[in-house]
């Protein structure tokens, strides 16, 4: 009886370790989830389900209608959110709940996540608050060096104007090139109004394209201090090219008014050659064009770099490795138990192969030891892709997602880009050389409603006025006087005391994790 007695207490003490992921109860347990993402999707799809039936907890999910970040702050004010939140990393909103008290301290359960530490590894790190704990759990973290920004051009287009064999180069275009192209491209379509097309509105920065040719950082390092990206040397660079292109009639005169449904609407009129952005903001506007018109009416990723530069390596995507959401479990939670399990197994690469891949046996399988499709799911996938996802719930829940591929047979961590369509392979070919990871910079203004918070504000906003002025100038004089007033105003507004403040931050930061500047110029 001792024996038997020693054995089932032994089989106790292993029982959660080789088998964390069994359900909690006979019954699940209910949690109720905030996703910022999730708009008015249901939680019904295949992949919901499975996630129910290997956690035992059903998700409650909170739409979030209207604004995310409103509906994040009417939350926090009236103590009525929910179990777990999703929110967005970069924003203020993290820290305002950290300081009202509203979230878990996740340090004091990092030993019931064990998937969650091998998975994050140094990212837990990173991502403490001043305290020296962890509040959250970052979203697309890890090194992502995915393509990003390039200049996307309409491939017929790009045939008819440098030939078929130019246009299918990898050879990246000189600033020079590009422009005689956009010039070329409005001379011969003289009813094209916007051959240059930008998506981002006025945002406290420039136009990530253009700042990544020209090797502008999100802020300028210089000499053991961190300065405002305005000071750069290069950034007149920028901002040159773009008011040259906003004199000659090749840069759409609208630009700072574009959202996402204009800027698809431009796209699709025949009248622009050009996006300068990321390369998948083209998708919709690609499938619209190849349907109505012809195959080759897609945009597609090209390479810029300056004249006479003497590297095409340029930061062309900077990509945070601490990722674009905050999840964190607030104490509202009334089974902390219960979250903290279920987060440690989506976060688990079991976990990431169901949100990512979907239902192994169904969606794919090992074929020689490699996670393989099953079926057409990728073809059906590219050509209608937001059915696809919410008929197969694959992808539909992007929650700890890690950035990276799998360590066992080097497939990638999302089962669409296990085989790229052409506006993939072209990025990829193209787009190279010009990731960096842009943790370094992030969230170094301050926060809140203190005095150093409005006096940054008071800065951006000085900038946000001045940087449509510059590029839309009618001489390039007025474009220069334009920038000086710009730093005056800026200089008026208090950036100084700021970049005093954020590079003690920024230094703070690089020794809290022992390493050197990236971007030092």
């Amino acid at each position: 009886m001792k024996k038997l007695v020693g054995l089932v207490l032994a089989l106790a003490m292993i029982l959660p370790v080789m088998l964390p992921f069994t359900a909690l109860a006979d019954e699940p347990v209910t949690i109720s989830f905030f996703d910022k993402n999730s708009g008015v999707r249901t939680f019904t799809d295949p992949v919901a389900v499975e996630l129910e039936k290997r956690t035992g907890v059903k998700i409650d999910l909170i739409s979030p209608s209207g604004d995310p970040g409103e509906k994040l702050s009417l939350m926090l004010s009236g103590l009525n959110y929910p179990d777990i939140v999703l929110m967005d990393r970069g924003s203020d909103i993290v820290n305002q709940y950290i300081e009202a008290d509203a979230l878990v301290n996740l340090s004091d359960y990092l030993d019931q996540m064990p998937n969650v530490v091998a998975m994050y590894g140094d990212t837990l790190n990173k991502t403490r608050y001043t305290d020296g704990n962890n509040y959250y759990l970052s979203n697309w973290y890890g090194y992502d060096p995915d393509p990003v920004n390039g200049f996307i051009c309409r491939y017929d287009y790009m045939i008819e104007l440098v030939g078929q064999e130019r246009a299918d180069s990898a050879e990246p275009f000189t600033w020079s090139e590009f422009k005689a192209l956009l010039k070329q491209f409005k001379d011969t379509n003289p009813d094209a109004k916007t051959p240059l097309v930008i998506g981002d509105p006025v945002n406290g920065n420039i136009n990530g394209t253009f700042a990544g040719m020209n090797s502008i950082y999100p802020q300028y390092v210089h000499e053991g201090k961190l300065y405002f990206f305005v000071r750069d040397p290069q950034f007149m660079d920028a901002i040159h090219q773009m008011n040259e292109l906003y004199r000659e009639g090749l840069l759409d005169p609208e630009w700072t008014s574009n959202n996402q449904e204009l800027r698809n609407q431009k796209l699709s009129n025949n009248g622009a050659l050009a996006y300068a952005g990321a390369y998948w903001d083209t998708w919709t506007p690609s499938a619209s064009l190849m349907a109505s018109q012809n195959k080759n009416a897609e945009y597609l990723a090209y390479k810029v770099i300056p004249d006479g530069a003497a590297s095409a390596d340029l930061p062309l995507a900077g990509r945070s490795s601490l990722g674009w959401d905050a999840i964190a479990i607030t104490k509202n939670c009334k089974n902390i138990e219960a979250a903290v399990k279920f987060i440690d197994y989506c976060a688990s690469q079991e976990g990431q192969d169901l949100l990512l891949w979907g239902i192994e046996g169904q969606d794919w399988e090992f074929v020689d030891g490699v996670r393989t499709p099953i079926g057409d799911i990728v073809e059906r996938y590219q050509a209608d892709p937001a059915n696809v996802v919410d008929q197969t719930g694959i992808t539909k829940w992007t929650w700890f997602v890690k950035n990276d591929v799998h360590p066992d047979d080097g497939t990638t961590c999302r089962i669409w880009f296990n085989n790229k369509d052409r506006s993939a392979t072209f990025a990829y070919q193209n787009l190279t050389n010009g990731y960096y990871d842009s943790a370094e910079f992030s969230n170094l203004e301050p926060a809140g409603s203190t005095i150093e918070a409005l006096m940054y504000q008071g800065v951006i906003d000085q900038f946000n006025q001045y940087y449509p002025r510059m590029v839309n100038a009618s001489t390039v004089e007025e474009c220069d006087a334009l920038y000086n007033s710009m730093i005056s105003a800026m200089e008026a507004a208090g950036m100084a005391d700021i970049e005093a403040y954020m590079s003690e931050v920024y230094f703070n930061r690089l020794a809290l994790w022992g390493m050197d500047p990236v971007a030092t110029k």
